[in-house]
């Protein structure tokens, strides 16, 4: 019976893998669409973004009642390659998109548009979904590296999209010695063996692999069967509980072979204190 289990658990991640899919790692400006506007009337602060596109940093300042610019926030981003500079110049935010599709058929997240096909967005995603992230161009954050776009981690992304009414006033504009005034932010960098890198580490999508229940990034488990929390495993997702029961072998098999890969988080036991008394078994927290 046992040995049927584990079986299925391989069979679960075969299936999975088959599915599973890749594409070529090459960004690109946006598909043209004209998007209705809005007569409604935005009483949200005004802000200015100052994209400084030779060092890779946006600067975000509030208008103050005087007229006077406050810097209050800077974000990491990627401007577009010698080839394909991002244009300078003034420009004003227009078209705002959750989603919106790239020529090269990835898709841009909480997508702004500034300047005809030039927008900022996340950094690519092969799918319109948050576990498709092309993980090497995200760890390109900080470098020249979009086709004319202003690519952000998925938090500013969404700041901006969020933020940033209609109109929004957009500068961008080359300085090889400041940043900005806040200076540049330091880019997160994704390890290519992590099982979470199709996900944006920024993202606060509850599904995101990436935190915990706490808001800390998760560690994947990387230890062996006897420290494996099975019982949590089964209990954090009823699929498997009702597939595995409590079964620890192959519990632990369904994690190691597929498990990361999919995203499930798991945890270790921190042996304490062991009993001798029959049954007595061992204190246990999580690790």
């Amino acid at each position: 019976m046992k040995r049927d289990k584990i079986l299925l658990a391989g069979i679960m991640c075969a299936g999975l893998l088959l599915f599973s899919g890749t594409t070529a790692y090459v960004d690109a400006a946006e598909q043209e669409e004209v998007q209705e506007e809005s007569e409604k009337v935005d009483s949200r602060p005004d802000y200015a973004l100052y994209v400084n596109r030779a060092l890779n940093c946006v600067t975000v300042k509030i208008q103050e009642e005087d007229g006077s610019l406050t810097p209050v926030k800077a974000m990491v981003c990627s401007c577009g390659r010698e080839e394909s500079a991002t244009p300078e110049g003034t420009f004003r935010t227009t078209n705002y998109y959750e989603w919106r599709k790239m020529v090269d058929d990835t898709y841009g997240r909480y997508a702004v548009r500034f300047n005809g096909k030039i927008l900022f967005h996340s950094v690519p995603y092969i799918e319109e979904s948050p576990d498709t992230l092309k993980w090497e161009e995200y760890n390109l954050l900080g470098e020249n590296a979009s086709l004319g776009c202003v690519r952000l981690a998925a938090e500013d992304a969404k700041w901006i999209y969020d933020n940033c009414k209609r109109g929004t006033k957009v500068i961008v504009y080359s300085d090889t010695e400041e940043a900005g005034e806040l200076g540049k932010p330091s880019a997160v960098q994704i390890d290519a063996d992590s099982p979470y890198r199709i996900w944006d580490p920024t993202d606060d999508s509850v599904e995101n692999p990436w935190f915990g229940g706490d808001g800390a990034i998760a560690v994947p488990f990387t230890g062996t069967m006897e420290e494996f929390d099975y019982v949590a495993y089964a209990d954090s997702y009823p699929d498997l509980r009702e597939i595995f029961g409590y079964d620890r072998e192959a519990l632990y098999e369904h994690y190691i072979t597929c498990g990361m890969d999919e995203g499930r988080i798991a945890a270790g036991i921190n042996r304490r204190e062991v009993t001798s008394e029959p049954g007595g078994g061992y204190e246990a927290e999580a690790e």
